[in-house]
């Protein structure tokens, strides 16, 4: 009998936290979606001579945004429009992308609003706003071949490259670490999807793109089971996927076949000419 009514006594308690517990976790979303926007940032932006710092202005605020042209171009190049994790900022990711740019690709990083020197507060839709925007601004660049803009997000970068591949034509996406939905998330708090504000419904867009689509996901990913990256390629006909031997930053292109599966890739959708 003490037993029974200790477990009465412990369920009461919980029901009683529990709506509690669900206001505190929908009023702190914010910082657990985008903990990023916390990360202290240089007032300056990074200089150099071989890329340009970039103002954006929308709607919802002004971001920044870094365009690293590819050297070795002759005319109008393709372009690779990054989207960072939640906890990055574009400053971390400057000198990471040699690789593309020794192919002839420019880069184009975007920042999120909200995040390091940009105005604003991150969301699904102030994201959207900021990637449409960096978009509109690069296609009308001289130096960049508009037909053969593609995206690449890593985490909840591919969320926001998802977003732009709505709103924009875009050649084609790499998706990296990426989840299906926020939704599948909301689980692991005991907590109802309604209370999300941002979703970011990335199967949903994946099965009405039509361009070629290149998922990576790590095997050991503790973050993003490799499953969401598996059913995110499986929801399209013109995936390929691949498992790498690495946790949920898989960003290694020397240890990893990044470049083995991506060149072939982005032959095959026209962005870098075949051998």
């Amino acid at each position: 009998m003490k037993l029974r009514k200790a477990v009465l006594i412990a369920a009461v308690v919980a029901a009683a936290l529990y709506p509690v517990y669900l206001t505190a976790l929908f009023a702190l979303q914010g910082l657990i979606i985008y903990p990023g926007r916390l990360n202290p940032a240089d007032p300056v932006p990074p200089q150099g001579n071989d890329f340009v710092a970039q103002r954006i202005e929308t709607s919802l605020g002004s971001v920044d945004s870094l365009f690293l042209p590819a050297p070795t171009a002759s005319g109008p190049q393709p372009v690779v429009i990054f989207a960072h994790g939640n906890g990055e900022l574009i400053d971390y990711w400057v000198s990471a992308f040699d690789g593309f740019q020794q192919r002839g690709i420019g880069v184009l990083l975007v920042e999120y609003p909200g995040y390091g020197r940009s105005t604003g507060s991150p969301s699904e839709r102030s994201i959207r706003a900021a990637l449409d925007a960096a978009y509109d601004r690069i296609a009308a660049d001289p130096r960049v071949d508009r037909t053969r803009i593609f995206g690449y997000g890593q985490s909840l970068g591919g969320g926001a490259i998802c977003l732009l591949a709505r709103d924009r034509p875009l050649r084609a996406l790499i998706l990296q670490s990426t989840f299906t939905a926020l939704d599948a998330f909301v689980g692991r708090y005991w907590a109802p999807s309604f209370l999300l504000r941002d979703h970011f419904n990335n199967l949903a867009l994946v099965r009405n793109f039509s361009g070629p689509l290149l998922v990576i996901h790590g095997r050991k990913d503790p973050l993003i089971p490799w499953q969401e990256g598996r059913e995110l390629a499986s929801a399209s006909p013109h995936s390929t996927f691949k498992l790498y031997d690495c946790e949920h930053v898989c960003w290694d292109p020397e240890r990893l076949p990044f470049w083995q599966d991506a060149t072939p890739f982005l032959a095959a959708a026209g962005i870098l000419p075949r051998r």
